[in-house]
């Protein structure tokens, strides 16, 4: 009976293909296993950041929740951004290393970038390239924030940020310059009189093209402003392309302690004066009272405000030094990432000039100078002559990262009170006018002096007011 059974046909032929069958089945069901367990593993990994980017993550974090800019940030060119930062870090000219379809630049939480890394960083080591991960990780912070494509969003190193918290302070190591970019390109917006950068022959409107040999071309305004600044008795070697020349210049600028006041005043005729604001620091407020008080004391019935190549600076300075021309309102209003509104009122103020007065502005008035004469203009407390502003409104907070290094972030845009935008528009002046350039010859040689209408525009408007001719802003 076994041995028939043992040798039975049907039994063969149902249970051979049985056993390969469930030993397949494991086979297919193991190595399915193994890579489903793979794949769980690799998009652990892509969610997981690395401690060596973890300060790339936090600025991830901040420009992800907080940042306000005029166009929204594209987390697709940000995650692009830091991949290519690093890369140009690395400075391979060969990349198949790391083909396109080796990580997903959209993977949430940045798993693309992470994934990048790791192919990158093995890369480093293999090809024993000199380069850290603290130089990846900060070339990706930059490429990062490249793609914002807003040049007043930027990383600073920990040596950097600790140079900067000072920066708004009424004195300062340095050169004495302001800067800014026009066109892309970096250049003198304003000088400060009597320090190392007028002395040496530095010019309104001069191109910075290098420091000390390294390119200022590609940097945002605050990376570029650091390299130029530094210890006082330190020099500094500017390549400096002026207007209307075709071969870059050296200039040599010895640093020094720059004591920047920042509101300065004079008569103009026995009715007018004209007051000018260059920044908005710390101290500015209480300098522009002093002045003002002395104005008045003085027997002046008329103002011109300049704020001609006026960079900005400190907010609460900008609506201390407004609160002391206008009665009641707003001075601006911002709206944040969240959409969230915050509006800055006239503060209440000893002190509140009547006097028929003019505000001069041009292409380098920028940030707070724009605040002010927006809020001037809407508030038909006085004319704006000259040309349009610069065009850079918004706020722009000085954030401390865990590891001492700092960001400088765009988090609100600001309007006027009438609700005009700022950022990228600048404001329209009442009265357009153009300054003249003078060309002379003195014993051979050309000179070029600058006659400035701008101001005679001013003084005449004044006049006409005065006399009646010519009516408030108001009228």
């Amino acid at each position: 009976m076994r041995t028939l059974r043992g040798k039975d046909p049907s039994a063969r032929s149902l249970s051979r293909p049985w056993s390969w069958s469930a030993l397949l089945a494991l086979v297919l069901l193991f190595s399915v296993s193994c890579t489903l367990a793979d794949q769980v593993q690799e998009r652990w990994q892509e969610r997981q950041v690395p401690g060596e980017m973890a300060t790339l993550w936090e600025v991830y974090q901040a420009v992800s929740s907080d940042y306000g800019g005029k166009e929204a940030a594209d987390q697709h060119k940000l995650a692009e951004g830091a991949i290519q930062g690093m890369l140009d870090t690395l400075g391979a000219e060969d990349t198949s290393f790391l083909p396109p379809d080796a990580y997903n630049v959209d993977a949430p939480n940045l798993g693309g970038v992470w994934k990048a890394w790791r192919i990158i960083s093995r890369q480093a080591k293999e090809t024993k390239a000199n380069v850290t991960q603290e130089q990846l990780q900060q070339g990706a912070i930059r490429g990062m924030l490249s793609g914002l494509g807003n040049p007043y969003t930027a990383y600073l190193e920990p040596s950097r940020y600790t140079l900067e918290e000072a920066n708004l302070h009424s004195n300062f190591e340095g050169i004495g310059a302001w800067v800014d970019l026009r066109d892309g390109k970096l250049t003198i917006v304003g000088l400060i009189p009597n320090t190392p950068a007028q002395r040496a022959g530095v010019l309104e409107g001069d191109v910075l093209l290098e420091s000390d040999g390294k390119t200022l071309t590609g940097l945002s305004v605050t990376e570029a402003v650091l390299m130029i600044r530094g210890p006082k008795g330190t020099a500094v070697d500017l390549l400096v392309l002026r207007p209307g020349e075709e071969t870059p210049r050296s200039v040599t600028v010895v640093r020094d302690l720059v004591e920047q006041p920042s509101a300065l005043w004079e008569g103009l005729t026995d009715d007018f004066a004209i007051l000018q604001i260059t920044e908005f620091l710390d101290k500015t407020g209480n300098e522009v009272q002093e002045a003002l008080e002395a104005i008045q004391t003085n027997g002046y019935k008329g103002l011109v405000l300049d704020l001609r190549g006026n960079p900005g600076g400190l907010l609460s300075s900008t609506t201390g030094v407004a609160s002391q021309f206008l009665t009641e309102g707003l001075v601006l209003y911002h709206i944040d990432a969240h959409g969230n509104r915050k509006d800055f009122p006239v503060a209440r103020s000893a002190l509140k000039v009547e006097m028929p007065m003019v505000v001069l502005g041009n292409a380098g008035t920028a940030s707070g100078g724009e605040v002010l004469i927006g809020a001037l203009q809407d508030h038909k407390r006085a004319w704006f002559i000259g040309t349009r502003t610069f065009g850079k409104g918004s706020v722009n907070e000085l954030r401390k990262l865990a590891d001492g290094s700092g960001l400088y972030l765009t988090a609100a845009l600001w309007y006027t009170p009438n609700g005009r935008l700022i950022e990228g528009e600048g404001l329209e002046p009442d009265h357009q006018v153009f300054n003249e350039r003078v060309i002379s010859q003195v014993q051979g040689e050309l000179r070029v002096q600058v006659r400035d209408r701008q101001l005679e525009a001013a003084v005449a408007i004044l006049e006409g007011q005065m006399s009646g001719h010519i009516p408030g802003p108001a009228g």
